[in-house]
């Protein structure tokens, strides 16, 4: 006996998808549609394309206005649960947090202006350089004070004594880095060189942000080999809790820019400065689930990380600068 099977439509979750029937197909992947979003690629349906302006405006300000988005979800769990993210991501609950990657691209970023709108809002100074005999003294005074003197008339382009050293050192190297060494005190000499230096820094302190990252999580791979953890674990860990610093130091750079007593302002440093170590401490309790001894002696050896790896990334950092000049 055959049995005729009426083969229906899948039922639309979505009110645009149901006015216009069955036979939707995604517009990214060419996927049958059964609901607001794409099951193979994930992608929104939208009835209409984005023509207005104001329909793209809608679309660009969602994740704002909107109280449960990812971006307001994840702002609130890395600011008020140290950990979650890193553990939410490990057992594989992600869809409603912003990617680590672009979590820690996008507050990165959003630090590296604020910190360039303080600097630009801030009281302006200058450099003064004074040669003394062979010797070059650099000083920062605010423009306009008494005895400040333009950084263009400070001084004739004559290597610094201090390069001589360093110059020397590099001569039993290689003669080019000696080379290097003279060209980058000469191009400081010159007028607005050390405005070129300190930009340089800026510029490549940040990309040297993300060398850090990889270097700390490798150096905590020794650290718990019982239970032995993966590398991208550490990684992950860093990555949410540096994007933590990024918006606590961020937020600080606002606070210093309001006229308020110094006594307050100190007083907030002193919490942001004593707050850090404290996620810190919950973040890993959380991620590792170790105890409250191993947690502190693994913060130990995981501060001690931070200050070796990151001075030598600093003095890298410095060195590249200088020599790129």
């Amino acid at each position: 006996m055959n049995t005729a099977i009426e083969s229906t439509p899948p039922v639309a979750h979505d009110g645009a998808i149901c006015a216009r029937g069955a036979g939707l197909t995604c517009e990214n992947c060419a996927a049958a549609l059964v609901g607001p979003y794409c099951s193979a690629c994930g992608q929104r349906h939208h009835e209409h394309p984005v023509h207005s302006f104001w329909h793209f405006l809608q679309e660009a300000t969602e994740d704002l206005t909107h109280a449960d988005s990812r971006l307001w979800l994840t702002l609130r769990a890395l600011l008020f649960r140290p950990g979650s993210l890193t553990r939410e991501f490990l057992d594989g609950r992600r869809a409603r947090y912003l990617p680590p990657v672009r979590l820690y691209l996008v507050v990165s970023l959003l630090f590296f202006f604020v910190t360039g709108l303080v600097t630009s809002l801030g009281p302006r100074t200058g450099v003064t350089v004074v040669r003394n005999g062979k010797d070059f003294h650099m000083a920062v005074a605010p423009l306009g004070a008494a005895g400040a003197r333009p950084l263009a008339t400070a001084l004739a382009p004559t290597p610094s004594s201090m390069c001589a050293p360093v110059s020397a050192y590099g001569a039993r190297i290689s003669p080019w880095l000696a080379d290097r060494v003279d060209h980058s005190c000469l191009a400081v000499a010159a007028r607005g060189g050390v405005g070129r230096f300190v930009a340089a820094l800026e510029r490549n302190y940040e990309r040297a942000m993300f060398l850090l990252l990889p270097l700390l999580a490798l150096a905590m791979v020794p650290l718990f080999l019982q239970p032995r953890r993966y590398y991208v674990e550490h990684l992950l860990f860093l990555v949410h809790n540096h994007a933590f610093l990024f918006v606590m130091f961020g937020l600080l750079e606002l606070v210093n820019l309001l006229s308020a007593p110094q006594a307050l302002l100190g007083l907030v440093n002193f919490i942001v400065t004593l707050a850090i170590p404290v996620y810190y401490y919950l973040a890993m309790r959380r991620v590792y689930g170790q105890s409250p001894a191993w947690t502190l002696g693994k913060m130990t050896g995981l501060a001690t990380a931070y200050l070796f790896i990151g001075l030598t990334v600093l003095a890298g950092t410095v060195a590249y600068s200088f020599l790129s000049l």
